[in-house]
């Protein structure tokens, strides 16, 4: 009887055995066949004849053209579903009843391309070049006692030469926490990358465009003035930065959420932190050969300086439109601004010092914060003053008085109320 199917290339490796006068039971035991096995494959390929169940037609044959049908719906995208999609799609839709092992084997012969990888360039950053960053979502933590959950995030960010890591933890992942942990990591880091790698997040990015992507007005604002590009990775492409997939992995694998409670989220980040400082003294470096820690003391000399003092961070922010009478109502205020911009989309932000209106990332107008009021409108001299105003002189100065004398009289009230 015929001895189990062997590939064709075992087959040549059989045949080139007896050249050199192997016998059938030494090549059945390095191919962990039976003899017989190898007396019949000889024998087939003396005799010039074909393997006749080679030649049996596979009951799949009926199913070729929508296989076919289904890869091309997904030759142009990058990530195409698993073999097991295909097989259960098979059995769902097009009554498919054979099993997965000869869906797979068929498949190996009569689609060789599913079978294809992609290659790839494998690429090191200088030092100081790079930074990545990215959100470890929905960590599910033990905080105060056993069994009381809680769902935290967790900003990461990584280097890209020396691939040192810095983990922030908050209750939130919104803008404000996006932002914060970025001013955090720059300072664990002691200096700025030149660019910042991140995912297309709302926190960041409005469009992916590439290195014309448009960006999240705040965060724009906040890495301009930090002097750092912001270089966001491709939609679905999480390879762009692998080297913070990976970090995240091989750092929250080690972190055993199931067995510890942690008193609060202060306590979290210490133990995390001092757990990444162990391990950053035993994983390497890809560029240097070196461990994480002493690639970094290197890498620390190229970043950039640290600014004196970083961007302010908003004590709030709202987009909102200009109204006809060239007003916009923001926290409880109106504030003036040109008449060019009535009818117009602004960002209107209350840095805690004072209040910023924006428009297409240009300062339209600034305000001193004065807090406690309600309802006040705050003049602009810029849109008083612009010829195309209809007023009469004496209106126009009345109203260029006031706007002037505003903050003045805010705080003679201010102080007959606290005398």
């Amino acid at each position: 009887m015929p001895g189990p199917r062997l590939m064709p290339d075992q087959v040549d490796f059989i045949m080139k055995m007896k050249v050199v006068e192997y016998s059938n039971s030494e090549i059945a035991r390095k191919l962990g066949v039976t003899e017989g096995t190898i007396r019949y494959r000889i024998k087939r390929r003396l005799s010039g004849r074909e393997d006749g169940r080679r030649l049996k037609r596979s009951l799949l044959e009926r199913f070729r053209g929508v296989i076919e049908e289904w890869a091309k719906g997904y030759e142009d995208d990058r990530r195409r579903p698993t073999l097991k999609t295909l097989y259960a799609w098979l059995r769902r839709d097009q009554g498919y009843e054979g099993s997965y092992d000869a869906f797979r084997r068929y498949i190996r012969k009569a689609c060789p391309q599913f079978h294809k990888k992609r290659a790839w360039v494998r690429v090191e950053t200088p030092p100081g070049a790079l930074s990545f960053v990215d959100w470890k979502e929905d960590v599910w933590v033990q905080m105060a006692r056993a069994g009381n959950w809680v769902k935290v995030q967790a900003l990461c960010f990584a280097l890209g030469f020396s691939r040192k890591m810095v983990v922030r933890f908050s209750e939130k992942k919104d803008l404000e926490a996006f932002i914060h942990g970025h001013q955090e990591a720059f300072r664990v880091f002691g200096g700025l990358p030149r660019v910042v790698r991140t995912d297309c997040l709302k926190s960041a990015i409005l469009r992916w465009q590439g290195q014309d992507s448009v960006l999240n007005e705040s965060y724009r604002r906040y890495m301009h003035g930090l002097g750092v590009e912001v270089f966001p990775g491709r939609p679905g492409a999480p390879e762009d930065k692998g080297k913070m997939e990976k970090r995240i992995r091989d750092l929250f694998s080690r972190l055993d959420f199931r067995h510890r409670v942690f008193g609060d989220l202060a306590e979290l980040q210490a133990q995390t932190d001092g757990l990444l400082t162990d391990l950053e003294r035993q994983w390497r470096c890809g560029a240097t050969g070196l461990s994480v820690a002493e690639s970094f003391g290197y890498e620390k000399t190229h970043l950039r300086p640290l600014p004196s003092v970083f961007p302010v961070l908003p004590l709030k922010e709202t987009r909102t439109r200009v109204r006809r009478d060239g007003t916009v109502y923001f926290d409880g205020n109106y504030y003036q601004v040109p008449g060019v911009f009535r009818d117009r989309s602004v960002l209107c932000v209350n840095t805690g010092q004072e209040i910023v209106v924006w428009h297409e990332g240009e300062v339209v107008e600034r305000f001193a914060y004065l807090p406690g009021t309600r309802g006040m409108v705050r003049l602009s001299e810029q849109a008083l003053e612009a010829p195309e105003v209809t007023l009469s002189a004496v209106v126009r100065r009345w109203g260029l008085e006031v706007a002037r004398r505003q903050v003045e009289i805010y705080q003679e009230i201010i102080r007959r109320r606290e005398a």
